[in-house]
């Protein structure tokens, strides 16, 4: 083990992550990230997925507890949260989780799968790594074929006001170790509220919990990226890019009103128009979803392909009882208008009754036996995939019946 990899893990066995009550596992739904790919293989056996860096295994957990089908392998090298996340793995009982020790900088350390793991999580990890590129290649070894990497890395222009931050921190206080820097981090970043955080990403940062304020603040090795940085790296790992795990933040018509100013930047490369993104938003986080060099994007459903497509409803989606209109969506805590289709609602509550999936022919028997028209359903299904609010899980990966 390197010298910063030693003390990356001393830091987080101190500090180990995530904090409490922060469990989220909105990014760890396996069939929803496998169906932004084209694919044509045929797994055998379940979808095997891959958390590097699962930390104390929060989060993993509940993705397994929900995706009881599917098989999750959780790796860290901080040894105190790799020995909490078995026991709390022990306690729950669930036959699809396990975790192991390991280094992602130490190949033989890593939990081998013939054939590879079609799923390979890991959000905030490869920036902490002593050689970034060497992680990402070995994670790219580990990915099967037709396999996606749903990954985060820091953002350097999103990040200004935090790496300000610790500059004033390292003046003020230079040379000290992480834990004896608490209480004049603590004080300089209550400073920090009124300038330089706030109204943005980092307000708050000042009251954070101990663990979220070290891992901001006091971690002892840490990159950042800009997208042209971001581009170079996933090129030299032999990855490219499939899409934003949040496409809304990345998207210039949904950023810009002026039509003028619209008009010359979507005229701009897709990584140009990212690139003016960064500089005019605030985007400390890069997550993203890639794939080997030679895989692809999967293409656009198409009108005449819906009756014999299958379809689940987003597990990103939430439905809160609202108004007499049927209740407020969200899709990725997102508010989510409903109206752009009049069937939008009513093919939404019929999904619920197949949580396992449906066919498009499914649906437009159960709905022209309503007195829907089935030009209107596939208008409204197509509507419904376009916004994310459906999506298509590939077949070799969900049970059809």
């Amino acid at each position: 083990m390197d010298k910063i990899t030693a003390e990356v893990q001393s830091f987080y066995e101190a500090y180990p992550y995530p904090p409490d009550g922060r469990v989220d596992c909105d990014g760890y739904h396996a069939r929803l990230l496998l169906s932004y790919l084209q694919r044509n293989v045929q797994d055998s056996g379940p979808v095997r997925v891959l958390e590097a860096g699962c930390g104390r295994g929060m989060n993993l957990q509940a993705a397994a507890e929900i995706q009881s089908d599917i098989d999750f392998t959780g790796i860290d090298v901080n040894r105190v949260a790799i020995a909490e996340a078995d026991r709390r793995s022990a306690q729950s009982g669930l036959a699809n989780l396990r975790y192991r020790y390991a280094d992602l900088l130490d190949r033989g350390s890593l939990p081998a799968l013939q054939g590879g793991y079609q799923v390979i999580l890991s959000y905030g990890v490869v920036h902490h790594l002593s050689d970034p590129l060497q992680g990402l290649s070995t994670l790219n070894q580990l990915l099967a074929s037709q396999g996606v990497i749903a990954i985060m890395l820091d953002g350097s222009f999103g990040r200004q006001p935090l790496d300000r931050y610790l500059q004033a921190l390292n003046i003020v206080d230079p040379g000290q170790r992480s834990m004896d820097r608490v209480p004049i981090a603590r004080a300089l970043a209550t400073a920090a509220e009124t300038s330089l955080f706030k109204g943005n990403h980092w307000q708050g940062t000042a009251v954070t919990d101990d663990i979220e304020f070290a891992d901001r603040c006091l971690h002892v090795h840490q990159h950042s990226y800009d997208i042209a940085g971001l581009w170079r790296l996933l090129e030299s790992a032999g990855l490219r890019f499939i899409r934003w795990l949040e496409p809304n933040d990345w998207t210039i018509r949904r950023l810009i009103d002026d039509a003028q100013l619209l008009g010359h930047m979507e005229a701009l490369n897709e990584v140009d128009q990212y690139r003016l993104i960064e500089r005019l938003f605030f985007r400390p986080k890069l997550t993203m979803v890639v794939s080997k060099r030679d895989e692809n994007v999967r293409k656009p459903l198409q009108a005449a392909e819906v009756a014999s497509a299958w379809f689940a409803r987003s597990p990103q989606l939430t439905l809160e009882a609202d108004d007499a209109r049927g209740g407020v969506c969200r899709l990725r805590g997102r508010k989510v208008d409903l109206d752009g289709h009049p069937l939008s609602r009513q093919i939404l509550a019929q999904a619920a009754d197949w949580p396992d999936g449906f066919s498009g022919r499914q649906l437009i028997d159960r709905l022209t036996l309503q007195g829907n028209d089935s030009q209107l359903i596939i208008q409204a299904v197509l509507y419904l995939v376009e916004h994310e609010l459906l999506f298509r899980p590939h077949p070799d990966s969900l049970e059809q019946s």
